[in-house]
């Protein structure tokens, strides 16, 4: 094998019981029935698919319909270079980066409250355990009463609903991972904190690390972050709510107090981002300007555009 790291044979551990034999993750790609076949990995798919389940149950239950929508589209959905293109018969297409425009469409035809589970294609040229090309994306949209805190109080329900889900309905399955891989339990505040971007970003400055309020987090001071919440405010899951604009995409509602920030948010576990979402714009007008200054071609999403001119509820919603 050259130089390449070889599967190691199993040795006792530290404390003199019997450690797990270690293999590499080319062996076990490489032979997927078999590795699949261990506790391990039957419990993490179990519990996979509990969160699918816990998340169709509470919005369900909270008058969401779940909606399917078109995977092949005329241009980005998100904007940016991180898309997919390929040829559709003699015209161009992209493989979708997401359910937004759709879901939005959604919500202006009545609908008001929707959700879907769904695969998303990036095309993410980073080489991190937090980018992949595809994965399976859990979105939902809403109308808007009044504030658009009504999203964060509705999405940070649905989390604790699903994280009492997992740990009252798949307990043997999490100790089964545990086992291989080591965890402490997760602290979650209920309400569930929110802090805005401002917020955020004293804090930091505070504790002496480097971070400008117009400009989004890195993954290092996400992380320095997630450590900064929990030892302030006793809390694994966080919100932090109101982005700077250059952070945002096009479709994001501007804040009314000032147009550098914006109604969106991030919500975060142990300082990884694992959800994103915002008020979104409904004047078509706005909405247009919005998209040109972000370099999108307007043309191809007109339909999207014009989705918004017969009545538009104010609305927003999550991808996680």
């Amino acid at each position: 094998e050259g130089k390449e790291e070889k599967d190691s044979k199993e040795e006792p551990s530290k404390d003199g019981t019997k450690a797990m034999p270690k293999v590499l993750m080319k062996t076990r790609l490489d032979n997927r029935i078999i590795d699949l076949r261990t506790q391990t990995k039957q419990a993490i798919f179990s519990l996979s698919s509990g969160v699918l389940q816990l998340f169709r149950e509470y919005l369900i239950e909270n008058d969401f319909m779940e909606i399917r929508t078109p995977k092949l589209i005329a241009g980005a959905s998100e904007g940016g270079s991180n898309v997919f293109k390929l040829k559709y018969f003699n015209k161009e297409a992209c493989l979708a980066q997401s359910p937004q425009l759709y879901k939005q469409m959604c919500v202006m035809a009545d609908f008001e409250r929707v959700f879907e589970v769904s695969p998303v294609f990036r095309a993410e040229n980073s080489f991190t355990h937090r980018h992949m090309c595809e994965f399976t994306g859990l979105d939902m949209e809403m109308s808007i009463k009044e504030h658009y805190f009504e999203i964060l109080d509705i999405c940070g329900e649905l989390f604790v609903y699903i994280f009492k889900g997992i740990e009252e309905r798949y307990g043997k399955q999490l100790e089964v991972i545990k086992q291989q891989f080591p965890f402490e339990p997760l602290e979650c505040n209920n309400p569930v904190l929110k802090l805005t971007f401002e917020e955020g970003v004293q804090m930091l400055q505070e504790a002496g690390y480097k971070q400008d309020l117009h400009e989004d987090l890195d993954t290092a001071n996400e992380k320095l972050l997630g450590k900064l919440v929990k030892d302030k405010y006793k809390t694994d899951f966080y919100i932090l709510h109101r982005y700077p604009k250059s952070a945002r995409p096009f479709y994001t509602m501007l804040s009314k107090d000032d147009p550098n920030f914006t109604n969106s948010y991030d919500f975060f576990i142990r300082g990884e981002e694992i959800t994103s979402g915002a008020q979104r714009i409904h004047d078509p007008d706005f909405l247009a300007q919005r998209a040109k200054e972000c370099g999108i071609d307007v043309s191809t999403i007109q339909d999207y555009i014009d989705s918004f001119k017969y009545g538009a509820y104010p609305h927003g919603g999550v991808g996680i």
